[in-house]
């Protein structure tokens, strides 16, 4: 990793308007880490993120590691990954398990960038599951908006298992235009095969998973939080939204929280 690199994503978060400071300075706290972040990020609402800029491919117990590691001290981390280290645009097939780690802990994408000759470019690499268990199609995002970062606690159940601090750089906005583009992805795959066009439950499933901001499989308790947390945002009395979209975004919570109590026969 090129400290030229370094110092350009640096700037990059620098300039967004969550964020306090962003350094690539060696602080007096990361002496007793095992994995050093390449950029430490501090917002105006007191959350720090690590983040990690990966020129190959990390090994599923590293990742695990710097979770562990981060989350004990309160710290977010967010992996961005080389662009060539990922699926091309278009792939359909089987995931190394570390991608599909990273998959898991972002939701369902891996960050990426594209660093060329001085040009800094940010891609959301999105990674959904067919029907078929363990093949994913794969689209990119390539005009990735940075313009907002948090650091939020999330309870994972598959091969990332734990509760962990993990950096979200997606904004409200553009998680609704990812769902709206990911159901047309959906449709296009269904439409090549011989699949009937209705969307089976099981994909309506991992949709209402999404749509509430946590990974699919979460337990009750993850999923009764992110709604009661979703619900305070969007309420259309309370929400700081126009009240059109308060209302959509708010149906749209209460009925991904529905279908998951109706399909898991939760009270």
């Amino acid at each position: 990793m090129s400290r030229a690199l370094a110092q350009a994503v640096r700037l990059r978060f620098a300039e967004v308007q969550d964020v306090k400071f962003a350094s690539t300075r060696r602080e007096a706290s990361l002496t007793s880490l095992n994995h050093e972040p390449d950029i430490a990020v501090e917002t105006w609402m007191n959350s720090r993120l690590y983040i990690y800029l990966c020129g190959s491919a990390p090994k599923s117990r590293a990742i695990k590691a710097i979770l562990k590691q981060n989350t004990s001290s309160s710290v977010g981390s967010l992996f961005l990954l080389d662009l060539t280290l990922l699926p091309d645009d278009g792939y359909c097939g089987k995931l190394p398990a570390w991608q599909d780690d990273l998959r898991a802990l972002n939701l369902g994408a891996i960050h990426a960038y594209e660093w060329r000759e001085g040009d800094l470019r940010f891609i959301q690499v999105n990674l959904d599951e067919t029907p078929q268990r363990n093949i994913f199609t794969v689209w990119h995002t390539r005009d990735f908006p940075l313009d907002a970062l948090a650091v939020r606690r999330r309870d994972y159940q598959s091969n990332i298992r734990g509760s962990w601090a993990v950096g979200d750089i997606t904004s409200p906005q553009f998680k609704r235009q990812i769902s709206d583009e990911r159901a047309q992805q959906r449709f296009h795959y269904r439409t090549r095969g011989t699949q009937a066009l209705d969307v089976p439950a099981a994909e309506q499933i991992s949709a209402a998973y999404l749509a509430l901001e946590i990974e699919v499989g979460a337990g009750q308790a993850a999923v009764k939080e992110a709604f009661r947390k979703l619900a305070r945002q969007y309420h259309p009395d309370v929400s700081q939204h126009e009240t059109a979209e308060a209302e959509r975004r708010f149906k749209e919570v209460k009925s991904a929280y529905d279908k998951i109590k109706s399909h898991r026969r939760w009270s």
